[in-house]
Formats: C-alpha cells, sequence, structure tokens
C-alpha cells in the first residue's frame, strides 16, 4: 500500500474506531438518564395533577429500580429491562458515575416531595417539584463525565 493510500486510510480507521468506542460506552446509566429527563420534562409540562404525579412516578423508577423503596410498579416503568436502576449504575461508572451521582440524588429527593404534594393536591408545588427535577436531571446529565 502506498503511502499516500495509508494516509488516506488513517482517518477513515480512526472515524470508525470512535464511533464504534461512542456507541460502547452508551450504557444502562446513559439511557436511564435520558428516560427520566424525558419523564422530569413531561411532569413539568402537564396540565393535570394526575398526569405530573405520574410521570413523576416514572423519573422515580427510572432512578431507583424496581428494588427501591418508592417504586411503584402500578404508575409503569419507563426504563423497565434497561439496568437495575439510574442510581445503581451509576454507582457502578465509575468516576463519571460518581459526578453525576449527587444531582440525581438530588432529583430524587424532589420528585419523591413533588409526589406528597400531589397527594396533598397542591398542584403548583408538584409542577415546580417537577422543573427542579429535570434540572438536577440535566445537571446530572451534564456531570456524567
Amino acid at each position: 500500500m502506498s503511502r499516500i493510500m495509508r494516509w488516506m486510510v488513517l482517518p477513515v480507521v480512526l472515524v470508525v474506531a470512535v464511533a464504534a468506542y461512542g456507541a460502547m460506552m452508551e450504557g444502562p446509566a446513559e439511557r436511564e438518564l435520558a428516560t427520566a429527563i424525558t419523564h422530569a420534562k413531561l411532569a413539568a409540562t402537564q396540565s393535570t395533577l394526575a398526569a405530573t404525579e405520574q410521570h413523576l412516578h416514572h423519573v422515580l423508577n427510572c432512578i431507583e429500580g424496581k428494588d427501591g423503596k418508592n417504586y411503584l410498579a402500578s404508575s409503569g416503568d419507563p426504563c423497565q429491562g434497561i439496568g437495575k436502576g439510574l442510581i445503581g449504575d451509576l454507582q457502578g461508572a465509575g468516576m463519571a458515575g460518581g459526578h453525576a451521582l449527587p444531582y440525581v440524588e438530588i432529583a430524587q429527593v424532589v420528585a419523591t416531595w413533588g409526589i406528597a404534594q400531589g397527594m396533598r393536591k397542591d398542584f403548583a408545588r408538584a409542577k415546580a417539584a417537577a422543573q427542579l427535577t429535570h434540572t438536577a436531571l440535566e445537571r446530572a446529565k451534564a456531570n456524567f463525565k
């Protein structure tokens, strides 16, 4: 192979290798986090208390996994089958998971509080909790590196 051909092939090989490595890095924690972010945003934009509560339950189910103390199977689990729960999966994700974990723990507390506000029929506080949950999860995503 000529020297010119080697220089043309090398960048292609590097691009393919980087793309393959990036695909391997997308694991359960990233997928659970993305799903939790989606449902936190949905919770924050609902027009009914019941829908806000349901999406906050979805967030908690993704964060805690089926063995979590706040897990409520009857509300649905959009993260079912992805991993063992975002907290557990972040704990197993090394330093990157450690950087994101505090924000996820904050989101867990705020989402739990938001559900409690929903049970008290305080829609404004439940919705505010959903917005804060979304913000905390977005910070987790930004720090998951």
